[in-house]
């Protein structure tokens, strides 16, 4: 015996349930120092590093292989850093499944929630990042090849952020989720194609499909040909 309670589910709109959790998300990613802000630190940190490693590279034949070193360390290792916010993730995940056998929401209102209130913190990491990088090393003139530059970087952050969410529904353990997240993503920067060219990949399995499943492979070829465009 006891209270019956109706769990009907939710009666506000579609709209104002994302809306609702948009704003919900934003507020705790913003407090939560160890979600985005203190990736931020380090992701301008190392590309300084990059930047005084790489200052100024040049445009001599002897250049290319330092710039493709160059894009390849940037899209392998800020990409990597990703994984660091998958304990952020797992709570997510946690508050989502209760709210979600409650009845208040479903999943495409929570993905669309997390995907916009995550966008300003994934530009602004990117774009401080790929800028001190970029303007540093002096990889390309011209403000479209810039722009091209950060938002291959940001496409690719996006689809790390969406690949370890996509674990964490599945994987709620911390230790279990990273080690699964950098063993994809260290596959998928073996057959990037910078550690071997991508016509000495070996085709079964390994160039087809993996390496172009890879993002890291699509990233590396674009941003290559975008930098060394007018240079060869």
């Amino acid at each position: 015996k006891g209270i019956v309670l109706d769990s009907g589910g939710s009666h506000a709109s579609f709209f104002m349930q994302a809306t609702t959790l948009t704003a919900r998300s934003f507020v705790n990613m913003s407090r939560d120092f160890g979600y985005y802000w203190l990736r931020l630190i380090i992701y301008v940190v190392v590309t300084i590093c990059i930047g005084t490693i790489y200052l100024n590279v040049g445009t001599s034949y002897n250049s290319i292989l330092a710039r493709g070193a160059c894009a390849s360390f940037v899209f392998g290792f800020v990409t990597f850093m990703s994984i660091g916010g998958f304990p952020s993730f797992v709570e997510d995940m946690k508050v989502f499944q209760r709210e979600r056998l409650n009845g208040h929401y479903g999943v495409t209102a929570f993905v669309i929630s997390n995907t916009l209130s995550a966008m300003p913190f994934l530009i602004l990491i990117t774009f401080i990042s790929g800028t001190v990088c970029y303007f540093m090393v002096r990889l390309h003139p011209g403000l479209s090849h810039y722009l091209f530059f950060v938002l291959c970087l940001y496409a690719s952050v996006t689809v790390v952020e969406s690949l370890m969410m996509a674990i964490a529904s599945v994987v709620p353990n911390f230790l279990m989720g990273i080690i699964i997240g950098a063993g994809i993503q260290g596959i998928f920067m073996l057959v990037s194609g910078y550690f071997r060219l991508p016509k000495d990949i070996p085709k079964p399995f390994w160039r087809y499909p993996m390496s172009y499943i890879s993002f890291h492979f699509w990233a590396l070829q674009v941003s290559t040909r975008i930098l060394l465009t007018s240079y060869l």
